[in-house]
Formats: C-alpha cells, sequence, structure tokens
C-alpha cells in the first residue's frame, strides 16, 4: 500500500498495512454476522449433545458438561476454519486479491490479516462455549492450566484457519472450500473420544479414535480443565505446532504464487 503527498507516493510500512487489512476483516465480520454466529454456535451444539447423552454418560461416571465442552471448541474452531476458507475464496473472487497485488504489498500481510480476524472470530466462539459450559457445570481447576486450555484452543484453531485460509485462496470458490472441509472435520470429530469414550467404539476402531487429532487435543483440554497436564498435552502441542509451520508455509507461497 502507497499513500500520496506533494512529494509524491509514500510507502507504508508492512505493520500499518496488517492493521488496515485485520481492521478491515474484522468490521466485514461484525457487519455479517459471523461474531455473533461464532458466539452462539457452541451454545446450539452443546445443548443438542449434553440433552440427549447427559444421562447415560452420568450414569457411567461421568460429568458430562466437563467432558463435553473440550470436543464442543474443538468443533468451534473447525467451523472457524470453514468461515476462514470461506472469506479468503470470496476475497479471491471478488477482486481484492489482484487489486492487493497490484500495490506494494508483502506476501504474508494478506493471509495475516485474513487470521487476525478470523482469531476474532474462534475468540467469540471460545467465549461463548465457556458461558453455556459454566451454566451447565463446566469449571477450572486452577488458574495455569485454564491459561493454557484458552492458549491451547486458540493455537489449535490458528492451525486450522491457517491451512484453511491458503485452500480458499487456491480455490478462489467459497462453496468449494467448505465442502472440502466439511467431510474430514466431521469425521475426525464423530470418530473421537469427544462425546464418549473410546471404550464405546468398536475394538476394531479404537486405537485410531484415541490417537488422531480431534481426540488428543480434546484429552488434552479435558485433562487442563480439571488442573492436570495429561499426556494428551504434549501430542496436542507436536500437531497444532507442525499444522501451523506447514499452513504458514503453504500460506505465504500461496501468496507469492499468485503475484
Amino acid at each position: 500500500m502507497t499513500a500520496a503527498n506533494s512529494l509524491g507516493p509514500v510507502r507504508v510500512p508492512p505493520v500499518e498495512q496488517w492493521s488496515a487489512l485485520s481492521e478491515r476483516g474484522i468490521r466485514a465480520a461484525v457487519r455479517e454476522g459471523d461474531l455473533v454466529l461464532g458466539f452462539a454456535s457452541p451454545l446450539v451444539f452443546f445443548i443438542c449433545f449434553y440433552v440427549p447423552l447427559r444421562k447415560s454418560m452420568e450414569a457411567a461416571g461421568i460429568d458430562y458438561a466437563q467432558y463435553l465442552l473440550p470436543l464442543i471448541l474443538v468443533q468451534s474452531m473447525f467451523f472457524t476454519s470453514m468461515f476462514a476458507a470461506d472469506r479468503a475464496a470470496r476475497e479471491v473472487s471478488g477482486g481484492m486479491g489482484t487489486r492487493l497485488r497490484a500495490l506494494p504489498v508483502r506476501s504474508w500481510v494478506p493471509p495475516l490479516a485474513r487470521m487476525s480476524a478470523n482469531l476474532v472470530r474462534a475468540l467469540s466462539a471460545l467465549i461463548g462455549a465457556l458461558v453455556i459450559g459454566t451454566l451447565f457445570g463446566f469449571r477450572f481447576h486452577g488458574l495455569v492450566p485454564a491459561l493454557m486450555f484458552v492458549g491451547l484452543t486458540l493455537a489449535f484453531g490458528a492451525a486450522l484457519v491457517i491451512a484453511s485460509d491458503a485452500l480458499g485462496t487456491v480455490t478462489g470458490n467459497p462453496e468449494l472450500g467448505a465442502t472440502v472441509l466439511f467431510v474430514p472435520q466431521l469425521l475426525l470429530v464423530m470418530v473421537s473420544t469427544g462425546f464418549v469414550p473410546a471404550e464405546g467404539f468398536p475394538g476394531w476402531i479404537q486405537p485410531f479414535v484415541r490417537n488422531q487429532p480431534v481426540s488428543q487435543v480434546a484429552g488434552a483440554l479435558r485433562g487442563l480443565s480439571e488442573g492436570r497436564y495429561p499426556a494428551e498435552l504434549t501430542v496436542s502441542a507436536i500437531w497444532i505446532a507442525a499444522m501451523l509451520i506447514g499452513g504458514a508455509v503453504l500460506a505465504v507461497l500461496v501468496e507469492r504464487k499468485r503475484r
């Protein structure tokens, strides 16, 4: 981006470019209701799963509000990533990407700005999930684990968002991006320990259920909420770090290729 004065064009620093584009994305999220939807969707999903499953799970000695909320958060991060893919694809199809390529904007600025706006939506979903979970009995046990809980949730959301943003940028098709992301996220969420323990699945699929990323992240969040530092925490951190690095590299490569 450049600004003009009497002495000619003035180059805008990348940080200011990022700030302006981030503000634009956040305003669009507010205007289009993305933040309201991000806040409300965890409330709906929590109630839809909690009401029919609570009695059977509590009969087995499980505090279901405490057990379920981590999965609702993971699911909310997946939905945030789908919105990220949609928004990136709309920017491409709407010509915003073309306009930015005509300006002296660093290749990392547009995806980072979109990611900032998407993380605001993720934060809205996190708040909504914690509100409904607290109303039904979810509690934190320890300040430090609670902060780690929030950090891990947002890190997982960031890892999903950056990869989904790159997918949306590549396809330039909002419908295609959402379709591609829907099937794997549905499979990972449903075939996980998020709703029921691994023992509730047939024996042949239990190893996959226990070790896939959603189960590991949900297990780590569950342990942190209880004031513990479970083994899943290390595995989740590795998964998230790998996804963040891979997604960041992919996003920058995609943006450079389009220039």
